[in-house]
């Protein structure tokens, strides 16, 4: 019997090498991986050649919007940046309008997700005041719960000592991770200044965060999984208690390759919080990630209007759009020589399936999922102006890039291609993922 897709004699890295490999798909999965002229029949055929054949990425930190934000961004226009972008799993934050704190909430934004997506969609939830509150129905269609120590979802609630420990018990009781902003400034404070919005949102605060959930994880136990990780102060302290199964990280590209100097701050556009740090700061976190020390790359892809960004630094919203500049600039490190095909792939594939119970995702072989991009080698400048996303302002603006995603293909299905979306929303993917 044919198979269903063949893509046909493309660049798959294996066994430590780049060798040309042609990939078989059917009912979904790889059906397996063959040396070119030994393929099985198929019944479609796509030319990969001189194109890589890789996992497509899993982005563990999106905000999607939606509901009452779709102003900024709904399931379909995200999803389609994500398709575009190489990303073929997404994981939505909580902190929407109105937030994820119960299972109402959950199952408005599944409904939606359903109904407009392009890829997977997977969900963490937020955690009510009484941590009680988090039912069956809610755990069993998240893949984490994620907590804003700076800006908590739930109204009276301060993140001390005892409340970071139930936050901890209930991860642990569930077995998914705790997910931390790690900012303990406080929101209530605006800033006057420039500097004092740095100052604010400094490292200090973010360390100080850190050593609050470790001193509490330590007596709890459980999973902690630290988001978009912005100084070299918390990578070495992450290293310092370093422990695979129990505390991971991420760092976002923009905190890779961005700094606060690049940019004149009398506008929005490179504001992102946590902020843009050091060439100090880019350099550890990136040796960081290379150790391992760090776990994965996450987009933190947080779409704004025009109007929220196009407004002076303190006025404009914290948050750029990242799901279509995410794999082109770290596959861009790959084709340069800094970054190692080992570490991307880990870094935007396999471990973020790892983190988050993923185990048929993220890997390129047989019998996993058929999540698949097929990208070239060829130069290419960000445009924000051509973003599926509706945010289309970006700190990346007329980068340089040599990698271009040709093609995307969820659950076997080619989604993406040559810049053309071949199905209509709702048809792909898997909403919500739960841990396999």
């Amino acid at each position: 019997m044919p198979v269903d897709l063949l893509l046909r004699n493309g660049l798959v890295y294996t066994q430590g090498k780049i060798v040309p490999r042609s990939v078989a798909i059917n009912t979904g999965l790889i059906e397996g991986i063959y040396e070119t002229g030994l393929e099985p029949d198929a019944r479609k055929v796509l030319d990969c050649s001189q194109s890589y054949i890789l996992p497509g990425m899993i982005d563990a930190h999106v905000h999607l919007r939606d509901l009452n934000q779709s102003e900024k961004e709904d399931y379909a226009s995200g999803t389609m940046a994500a398709a575009a972008g190489g990303v073929t799993t997404v994981i939505d934050m909580p902190n929407t309008d109105p937030p994820v704190l119960d299972k109402a909430t959950l199952e408005w934004k599944i409904e939606r997700a359903q109904a407009n997506r392009f890829v997977n969609v997977g969900f963490f939830t937020g955690i009510p005041k009484d941590t009680a509150d988090i039912t069956s129905g809610i755990i069993q269609n998240v893949l984490g719960i994620k907590v804003y120590p700076h800006a908590p979802l739930s109204e009276g609630v301060h993140y001390n000592g005892v409340r970071i420990r139930e936050c901890l018990k209930t991860a642990k009781k569930h077995e998914i991770p705790l997910l931390v902003h790690p900012d303990i400034s406080d929101s209530t404070i605006k800033p006057e200044s420039i500097e004092e919005f740095f100052s604010i949102h400094g490292c200090v605060s973010e360390v100080r965060a850190l050593e609050q959930f470790i001193f509490a994880q330590n007596e709890i136990g459980g999973r902690l999984h630290i988001c978009h990780v912005s100084c070299a102060a918390t990578a070495k302290m992450i290293e310092e208690h370093r422990a695979e199964e129990s505390l991971t990280g991420e760092v976002c590209p923009h905190h890779l390759f961005l700094t606060r100097n690049s940019f004149s701050v009398e506008n929005g556009v490179p504001k992102v919080l946590p902020p843009l740090r050091s060439s100090y700061d880019c350099r550890i976190l990136m040796d960081a990630l290379k150790r391992c020390t760090i776990d994965i790359v996450v987009s933190d892809h947080a779409p704004h209007t025009s109007d929220e960004k196009n407004q002076s630094f303190l006025d404009a919203a914290s948050g750029i759009p990242g799901l279509e500049t995410t794999v082109p600039i770290m596959l861009t490190e790959v084709f340069q020589g800094r970054v190692s095909w080992v570490e991307f792939l880990r870094a935007c594939c396999s471990g973020p399936a790892t983190i988050f119970g993923l185990r048929t995702k993220g890997v390129l072989a047989k019998g996993y999922d058929a999540d698949i991009i097929v990208v070239s080698r060829e130069e290419n400048i960000i445009r924000g102006s051509k973003f599926y996303s509706k945010a289309k302002i970006t700190p990346f603006e007329g980068r340089r890039v040599v990698a271009k995603i040709r093609t995307t293909i969820v659950g076997g299905k080619i989604v993406f291609d040559e810049g053309r979306f071949l199905v209509g929303r709702g048809i792909v993917g898997r909403v919500p993922l739960r841990k396999t």
